[in-house]
This record gives structure tokens, sequence and C-alpha cells, in this order.
């Protein structure tokens, strides 16, 4: 495979590093950290330059469709600030990406101008308190009545839900048998209770809990319209193929800005008459670190490559999730090391970067979880 990027992909990525040095001074992300403060401003900005576009096709006013390029901005912006990759990942990789790939020309129309200039965060609301992403049935139910749908759950670790305009729900359609299907709810629709979570990472980017009780929609906002039970099956795959994608790229970044910080430290900090760099267990890590990172890299950026090309790839999107998930915890987790003392001081970045790590393998994305949904794909 070609993993060469294109002339507007280099241009992308040259605009978010810019966008980085200049608006993401590392003392002001470490204010908005301990203030736990959304990074609304930074969002407005990234959403100015047109970032937001990104998986949007241009016949819907957007840029894309061009994964790989949101996936380049989501990991340069989580290397810096995990939060502000976050939201956006949710607002393009996610809920964006699904409202165009899978809404009808009516819903796209509507709902796809707040998505591009940023006015109108869309999230995904799939996983439930006690079942993860392989469960094939959701017991959030929707029930047809009239020209209206009645939708009744709970939904979990909800990114967004309490700043989020629209919520994209997954719910098994009582009339028919279970098979799953998503509706378009506003987020300030009588019936909906939203409880954000306390967390130990991510500040600022809230993960939230998301009750439905007899909360009614349009016939019209089930998203793509009706369809039979295979095409709703296929667009859940769809939808969970941006939720693991969107995953994927914080890894990646969260990896590559954790070994980054090290990597200078290291170089910096003088033990015993010479940089720390120089001895034999530090530079294990680092190399340790650098090859974590670039797998995370390759097999992320490899998925992106296989959404733009139109290819069924859940089961490498996955692994893509897996993978950067667990390059991010181990770099974090060496950072720590490297910086020794200091890297349990709040003074330094190294235990940020492992905290928010530790986000990634929460709920349904523990690796246990993803692994059993990936030996299912692959017929074990």
């Amino acid at each position: 495979m070609d993993f060469a990027l294109t002339e507007e992909q280099r241009s992308i990525r040259d605009t978010i590093r810019k966008f980085v040095a200049k608006e993401c001074e590392r003392e002001a992300i470490k204010r908005l950290d301990e203030e736990g403060a959304f990074p609304a401003e930074l969002f407005r900005k990234v959403a100015d330059i047109g970032l937001c576009a990104l998986t949007i096709p241009e016949v819907d006013g957007g840029a894309g469709p061009n994964a790989l390029g949101a996936v380049i901005v989501t990991a340069e912006l989580a290397s810096i600030h995990p939060p502000l990759a976050g939201t956006f990942a949710t607002q393009s990789l996610c809920g964006g990406k699904a409202l165009a790939d899978l809404g009808t020309e009516a819903q796209r129309e509507r709902h796809l101008p707040g998505v591009i200039d940023g006015s109108s965060l869309v999230t995904l609301a799939l996983l439930e308190p006690d079942q993860g992403y392989d469960q094939s049935v959701s017991r959030t139910t929707a029930r047809r009545e009239g020209e209206r749908v009645v939708l009744n759950g709970t939904k979990t670790f909800v990114r967004l839900a309490d700043r989020a305009a629209l919520i994209l729900v997954r719910a098994s359609l009582e009339d028919a048998d279970g098979t799953p299907a998503f509706f378009i709810v506003a987020a300030e629709t009588p019936g909906i209770g939203i409880r954000a979570l306390e967390t130990v990472g991510f500040h600022g980017m809230s993960l939230c809990e998301v009750g439905l009780d007899a909360v009614a929609v349009g016939a019209e906002d089930r998203l793509g319209g009706d369809a039979d039970a295979p095409a709703e099956r296929r667009k859940l795959d769809r939808v969970m193929g941006a939720e693991h994608l969107a995953v994927a790229a914080c890894g990646m970044g969260i990896a590559r800005g954790a070994y980054a910080y090290a990597l200078q430290y290291a170089r910096e900090r003088v033990q015993f008459g010479r940089p720390i760099i120089q001895f034999g267990a530090i530079r294990e890590m680092l190399v340790e670190m650098a090859l974590q990172a670039r797998v995370a890299e390759l097999l992320t950026c490899q998925a992106a490559s296989l959404v733009d090309r139109g290819q069924e790839c859940l089961p490498e999107i996955i692994q893509a999730r897996l993978a950067a998930a667990e390059a991010a915890r181990k770099t974090s987790l060496h950072g720590v090391q490297i910086f020794g003392g200091y890297g349990y001081a709040m003074e330094y970045d190294a235990q940020r970067y492992l905290r928010d790590a530790m986000v990634l393998l929460s709920g349904g994305g523990t690796r246990q979880v993803l692994g059993q949904a990936l030996g299912v794909l692959w017929g074990y």
C-alpha cells in the first residue's frame, strides 16, 4: 500500500501543525486541564479554518470525504491537547461523518451546515451501562406511535452530550425484532436527562450518561430513513467504524505526544554528569515508545485510507484502535518512568498523557471487549 500523503493531505497536516504551534501553548493547555474547561475558543478556531468539513462531501458543502485528513488533524491535536482532539473527532469522524454517509438528503441539508461551521455539535450514543460494542441488540428501544417514534433507555460514555445539539441514538426497533437503528435526537428534547461523569482524564471533554424517558422524535428523524434489517446492520457497522477510527486517531496522537515530550526531557535532564538519554534503560524505553507510536500511526492511517477508498474495513479499524490505545498507554507510562519522581508531579505533563491515555481503554473500548468483537468478525 502507498502511504504517501496527497498534496491536499500534506497541506492539511501543515495547517494543523501551524495551528498547534500558534494556539496550543503548553502552559495554556495545562490550565485548561486543571480547570476542566471545555476548549470552546480553540474548537471554534479549528472550525473557522474549515477542518470540520473534511469528512463532508463537496456536494454537501464540505471539503471531503477525507477521513485520513481528519485523522491527521485529530492526531496532531491529541499530541498536545487530547480533549480538543476528542471534540474535533466527535464532530468530524463520528457525528458529522455518520450524517454525511447515512443521512437522507433532507437530513443532510438540515444538519450538515452546523457540523461544517462547528456551531452544532453532533455526538453518538452507542454504549449502555451493562453492554459493550459487541452487543447486537440494544436495550434502548424505539416504539412507533403513529408519526412519532418513542425512545426509552439509558446510554453511557456519550462524549459531549451536555454540549451537543444533536445526539445520534442507537436503539432497537420494537416492531422489527430488535433490528438496530439510529435516530437523530435534539439534545433539548423533553424526556432527555444528561449527567456528566467525573473522569480521571480528558478534562474539559465530558463523558455523559444520557437517559431517555419517553423521548418522542419524528419518524423522519430515523437516520437514513426506513430500511430493512440487513441495511440497518450495515449502517451500524459504518457508525461503529467511525467511532473506532476516532478513538484510534486520538491514541495515535497521544502516543506521539508522550514520546516527543519524554524525548525532549531525556535530552535536557542531566544526572551524574550526563543527559539521561545516554543511559541504556532510558534509551530502551524511548525506542519502545517510538515503535509503539509508529505502529499506531501505520495501522490508523491505513484504516483511514481504506475508508476513503470505500472499502469494508471494520476489522482493520478495530485493529487500529486496539494498537493505538495500547500505544498510548505504553508510551505514556514509559514517559512517567522517564521523568522519575517528576512524572508523578502535576507540574509536568507526563501524568496528563497517562491520565488521558487511560480513557481510551474505558467503557466498551477495553481490549477484551474489542478483541471479542474482532474474533466474531474473523469467524472465531
